[in-house]
């Protein structure tokens, strides 16, 4: 997957996609821009990653068996439709923070994505089929988890964790492993993926919800909103705290157990976000974007820029 930036054409794509590729220019079969792979991790496990350009538009149509998908969107958006159901993925540029989708297909089903010239697409995603569930203790166990399994073609929204935000930015920019140490590196992650969005559909108690009553979660959804609206940026965690109507020790303790973070963990994961897309974006020098996501030395933010993207804001720069 470790790959540079380079021009994706026909050939390139997996083989069930292109025969059904419809160009608007048959002759020019130029797809993508960037860094895109198909990963077979092991039987049953399969990875999808893009970090590109479309450009142009062009519909790629595939038969999909099944399996549960889980889809990463960090930027850039997609149309897609699996037989009768049409979705679309990811979010416009600035106006909301990433999302993640699960769909679980109990048959096969005709899959097709349209791409738009300029769209840059940055996305995971994480399928697993129903034996690959098998092997792992003779099923999926019961509850929501099961259920979920069984629908057909009903997706479900989960918010991402910083934490899983940060991996799936790893996943994007690995380490320069050898082949092997690499898919171990990947295929880590991309269970994290799968096992918080299963997480998500609980009916039990999980870790993200575990002693939280329903007020204190909709408490913790409101400030996930208010961080995400940047107007907190700044705030001490007092005066967060007096907003949300409860004392900040509280506060920090109900945050942690649905977010699996500090609430200043996630700001600065959430600024270091802004500060990347406006280096990707917008041509920011590094100093510009260590102001952005409030950093006076450039060296600090370049320490915890590579910490949470494993790539420095030099080698983001270098790209452009």
């Amino acid at each position: 997957m470790h790959q540079p930036d380079h021009v994706i054409r026909r050939a390139e794509l997996p083989a069930p996609s292109q025969p059904n590729l419809r160009l608007p220019r048959p002759d020019d079969d130029r797809l993508l821009f960037g860094r895109v792979n198909w990963l077979q991790l092991r039987d049953g496990l399969s990875l999808h990653c893009s970090d590109c350009e479309e450009l142009q538009d062009f519909v790629t149509e595939n038969v999909v068996g099944p399996r549960l998908s889980f889809v990463l969107f960090l930027d850039g958006q997609s149309e897609v439709s699996y037989d009768g159901l049409s979705l679309t993925l990811g979010h416009p540029a600035r106006r909301r923070s990433p999302e993640g989708v699960a769909l679980a297909m109990n048959e096969p089903v005709l899959f097709r994505r349209h791409a738009r010239r300029g769209q840059h697409i940055r996305k995971l995603v994480v399928s697993l089929t129903p034996e690959w569930f098998d092997r792992c203790d003779g099923g999926a166990g019961g509850g929501a988890v099961r259920q979920f399994m069984q629908s057909h073609l009903a997706p479900r929204v989960w918010k991402p964790s910083a934490r899983l935000l940060t991996l799936a930015e790893q996943m994007l920019n690995p380490p320069d492993y050898d082949p092997l140490l690499e898919r171990l590196y990947l295929e880590s992650r991309a269970l994290d993926i799968a096992c918080e969005a299963l997480g998500s559909l609980g009916d039990a108690p999980t870790e993200s919800t575990a002693g939280l009553r329903p007020h204190e979660q909709q408490r913790v959804r409101r400030l996930t909103d208010l961080l995400d609206s940047g107007a907190a940026d700044g705030w001490t965690l007092e005066c967060i705290a007096r907003e949300m109507g409860v004392n900040a020790n509280t506060l920090q303790r109900q945050f942690r157990a649905v977010r699996g973070t500090t609430v200043f963990e996630y700001l600065r994961a959430r600024r270091l976000t802004q500060a990347r897309q406006a280096l990707e974006r917008d041509g920011a020098s590094v100093t510009e974007a260590a102001w952005l996501a409030g950093y006076n030395s450039p060296a600090n933010f370049a320490t915890a820029f590579k910490r949470q993207f494993g790539i420095s804001p030099r080698q983001i720069r270098a790209r452009l």
